[in-house]
């Protein structure tokens, strides 16, 4: 290609290169006419004659042109010059995501959910447009001096429209290895679900500082796509929260059917984990919900959790106006007094709101909310048995499914934070999760699972009686053929099965657990909760 830097291109005055790729160069240009600068993205001229490369280099400008929103780059022009085809698009001053990864890395939590938020609103338009990016990778995301965050290189994106150019044969598995989904690695159709499957991808990339999968040749890493399960985000990033660590997971499931089914589901688990994880963060991002297309039951329990927060807020924001006051009308000599009454008052919400461990809060002293929805949210804050034992006596009227959370909740607790599990307190949460219909197979499973950890944790060894019966009931959980994706679940399996090996003394007791392994191996990479 002709030196092109400091030279005239039409309306353009090329001024320096700012990147290349496989098909094209980008220059950064100023419009002479509109005095703005712009991002000049110029076909390489060896591929211009190619007509699967023309064509896939146009597609990039109308894939674009059909979409408006602030975090997709906008297109100005697509034409040809002195036989140069280039497309002149907005030029954004700032980084890629790769450049940011590479110099910050790991990237903070609340970072990862802004990019995360921005990127799905943009790519649900393209959702909505039919439009299936297919190259969703760090390169391709762009972050502005400002914080904005826009997605460029359309050059694969395949419309969904029966009117579109069709390149499959072509290119089916066009992309980039390290962040391409298992449908696209096999050559299989595409929808959106395949571009969310990239994005979790390359936020767990962000979120871990390596993508989950590599490898030294391209097949390699792609044959980990399609088989490999990646390592848990929790164990990398401890500090992460739960809810984050299990949206990414979500993403990145090998089946598409088990991600999410659209990025708006995505984005309203995002506007959860701010109000009940991040609302302490100032972000322009997360603390809005425009144009997000609410579930029914999400929307409640989202305007649930968010008036909590904002009744805590008020009250704060009201504590330190009335502190202000009295300082200035006090003056000096009332300082200590109000000190002392602030730090009063301070110790009284400590003690009411906040979970003591030295002194539990009991049903008595918890406070009963208007709805199930807040009780649980406040119950969510409290995380104690009393808390959990609330929503369940407070409301024994309200849909079931708020009972059943708050008993899983307490299974939850007793088994990880009670003394050596909490047997007995265990036992009639698992007997009536045990005895529930095919309908809740997941709760029934989980209760089987519990009567055979029960039976297993309470034998002694060679206890023969107490061991054949917890492997009984964990053969009835593998006969349910149950596809779990419960990590609480998963954890209490695991361990039954290392009670009932260590405390078997002959072999007619010991279990066969080949089968069940496999389904381990099969079952969700456990989420956080």
């Amino acid at each position: 290609m002709v030196d092109l830097i400091n030279r005239d291109f039409g309306d353009y005055l090329v001024m320096r290169r700012i990147g290349s790729g496989a098909m094209a160069e980008v220059y950064l240009a100023e419009q002479k006419s509109l005095g703005r600068r712009v991002a000049l993205k110029i076909l390489k001229p060896e591929l211009a004659g190619d007509e699967v490369h023309l064509q896939r280099f146009v597609r990039e400008a109308r894939a674009i042109a059909r979409m408006v929103h602030p975090n997709l780059v906008q297109i100005y022009q697509a034409d040809c010059f002195d036989n140069y085809w280039f497309i002149a698009q907005e030029y954004v001053s700032g980084q890629t995501l790769q450049n940011l990864i590479q110099t910050s890395s790991p990237l903070p939590a609340i970072r990862i959910a802004e990019i995360l938020w921005q990127v799905s609103a943009a790519l649900y338009v393209a959702q909505q447009a039919g439009i299936v990016h297919r190259d969703i990778k760090p390169e391709n995301i762009l972050i502005g001096d400002d914080g904005n965050v826009k997605i460029t290189d359309f050059g694969l994106a395949r419309f969904n429209d029966t009117g579109a150019l069709a390149l499959t044969q072509i290119g089916m598995t066009l992309g980039t290895p390290l962040y391409m989904s298992p449908e696209q690695t096999q050559g299989k159709p595409l929808d959106h679900r395949s571009d969310i499957y990239s994005l979790g991808i390359t936020c767990y990339h962000a979120a871990a500082s390596r993508p989950p999968f590599t490898g030294d040749t391209a097949i390699a890493v792609a044959l980990q796509h399609v088989n490999s399960e990646p390592t848990p985000l929790k164990t990398i990033r401890p500090d992460l929260p739960d809810l984050l660590c299990r949206i990414i997971h979500r993403m990145i499931e090998k089946d598409a059917a088990e991600r999410f089914q659209s990025f708006d589901e995505i984005r309203i688990e995002l506007r959860t984990l701010y109000s009940v994880a991040m609302s302490d963060y100032e972000t322009d991002f997360l603390s809005s919900s425009d144009g997000l297309n609410f579930d029914p039951i999400d929307k409640k329990v989202l305007e649930r959790a968010e008036k909590l927060q904002s009744i805590l807020k008020q009250s704060n924001d009201a504590d330190k106006k009335n502190i202000h006051r009295l300082r200035y009308y006090l003056g000096a000599s009332l300082f200590f007094v109000v000190l002392i009454l602030s730090a009063v008052c301070l110790g009284y919400l400590h003690v009411t709101m906040m979970p003591n461990p030295l002194h539990p809060p009991t049903s008595d002293t918890i406070k009963k909310f208007d709805t199930v929805e807040e009780q649980w949210v406040y119950a969510c804050i409290l995380n104690s048995p009393e808390a959990w034992n609330c929503v369940i006596e407070y409301f024994p009227d309200a849909d079931y499914f708020w009972g059943r959370k708050a008993k899983r909740q307490l299974i939850r607790y007793y088994f990880y934070f009670g003394e050596r599990g909490d047997p007995e307190r265990l036992l009639p949460l698992f007997q009536e999760f045990a005895q529930l219909s095919g309908v809740d197979g997941e709760d029934r499973a989980l209760g089987l699972v519990g009567l055979a950890w029960y039976n297993a944790e309470i034998a002694d060894i060679n206890d023969q009686e107490k061991i054949n019966t917890a492997s009984d009931y964990l053969l009835q959980f593998y006969e349910l053929n149950f596809n779990c994706s419960d990590p609480l679940l998963i954890q209490i399996l695991d361990a039954t099965k290392k009670n009932i090996q260590q405390k078997a003394s002959h072999q007619k007791t010991q279990t066969d657990f080949s089968s069940i392994y496999q389904f381990r191996q099969n079952c969700y990479t456990p989420r956080p909760f």
